[in-house]
């Protein structure tokens, strides 16, 4: 099991106050379908607990989760009893694919760390080889690393968070 406190999720999008790669939409989305995946199969949840749950604004969660439905990773449902549940078998979805789906793969295949246009390895930027072996074990994190698997990692996280937030209020009334 990785250092929550210290690992990026496998050298990929990091739980919000880390560094990321990816934007703040992609690594909510990721959070959303992870926590979905450690629903009970079927279980629908509503928009404003996930938000809740997740620290993630309802209005904001809601628009990307109707991203997810028509990326067929989540399915919906109305009325009293509805919200929103995982519509893919977690144990069989990767996060290769996902970020390929919800975003875009340039970031971990083409893109410069630096920021140049041409890199390459004849014309290469100061970090180049640094972080071509980087790129490459991430690609093979993210095509190994199953939904059900970042799903307990950010569960776990979430629930570390929460015992930091109880001891800090428990202090606090002190």
């Amino acid at each position: 099991m990785p250092d929550l406190q210290n690992e990026d999720h496998f050298g990929l999008p990091a739980v919000r106050g880390q560094m990321m790669i990816y934007s703040q939409a992609t690594t909510y989305s990721l959070e959303a379908l992870a926590y979905l995946a450690s629903a009970p199969k079927n279980a629908t949840i509503k928009v404003r607990d996930l938000a809740r749950t997740l620290s993630i604004p309802e209005y904001f969660l809601g628009k990307l989760l109707s991203q997810l439905v028509k990326k067929s990773f989540v399915k919906s449902s109305k009325g009293p009893t509805g919200g929103f549940s995982l519509a893919v078998d977690p144990g069989k979805i990767t996060l290769y694919r996902i970020l390929a789906t919800i975003d875009s793969l340039a970031i971990l295949e083409e893109h410069c760390v630096m920021g140049l246009k041409k890199c390459s390895d004849t014309a290469p930027c100061a970090l180049h080889e640094s972080w071509c072996r980087f790129k490459s074990d991430a690609i093979k994190r993210a095509q190994a690393l199953t939904l059900t698997e970042l799903s307990k990692i950010i569960i776990a996280k979430l629930d570390s968070e929460k015992q930091i937030e109880e001891k800090e209020e428990i202090q606090d009334s002190s």
